[in-house]
């Protein structure tokens, strides 16, 4: 098998294990999920599982990393001294988690929801490193304004979630920008 045809392969499994992970959470427990079950809902065998995974944490952990790569991404023309830049950075945080609800409904129904916390502190810290974010503190207090952020997004985002994000993507950003600039 050729290389590139490997990696498109090996792609097409580890969706297929995120995708029937996702469908046996919104039945079972994660904790009683087992990996056969996931290998079996996903058309691949336990040692194509092995072979991208450790253990099942590790579905959800690669998801978020590849989630958030994304998301830096999406968000890496905006710079956050601008105000105008700033709400838009923040409604596409709103706009693109709410893509995943169901992801996050997940996680949040499994006790799970402090690894996307973890994804996001990441994601903040390589992102203000990017960009002119937090220039003006000390390497310490970027530190402490990062985790104050992210906290921050983070319990707002599990709430708005909580609620079934009813609230839009551009209220939401209003609401944190006026939060942060106050």
């Amino acid at each position: 098998m050729e290389k590139g045809t490997n990696n498109v392969q090996n792609i097409l499994t580890k969706e297929s294990i995120f995708t029937a992970l996702m469908i046996l959470m919104e039945t079972k427990d994660f904790k009683e999920i087992s990996i056969t079950e996931i290998t079996k809902k996903a058309g691949v065998s336990r040692m194509a599982f092995y072979r991208n995974y450790d253990e099942k944490e590790d579905i959800i952990g690669t998801y978020l990393e590849e989630l958030f790569k994304e998301y830096s991404k999406e968000i890496s023309g905006y710079s956050n001294s601008d105000d105008n830049n700033s709400i838009e950075s923040l409604r596409l945080y709103f706009s693109y988690f709410r893509k995943h609800e169901k992801l996050i409904s997940n996680l949040i129904k499994s006790n799970l929801i402090n690894m996307l916390l973890e994804k996001c502190i990441d994601s903040l810290y390589t992102l203000s490193r990017e960009t002119s974010c937090g220039e003006s503190y000390s390497p310490e207090k970027q530190s402490f304004w990062i985790e104050y952020m992210a906290g921050g997004l983070y319990t707002v985002l599990i709430k708005w979630a909580k609620g079934g994000m009813k609230e839009s993507d551009e209220y939401m950003a209003e609401v944190i920008s006026e939060f942060i600039q106050n």
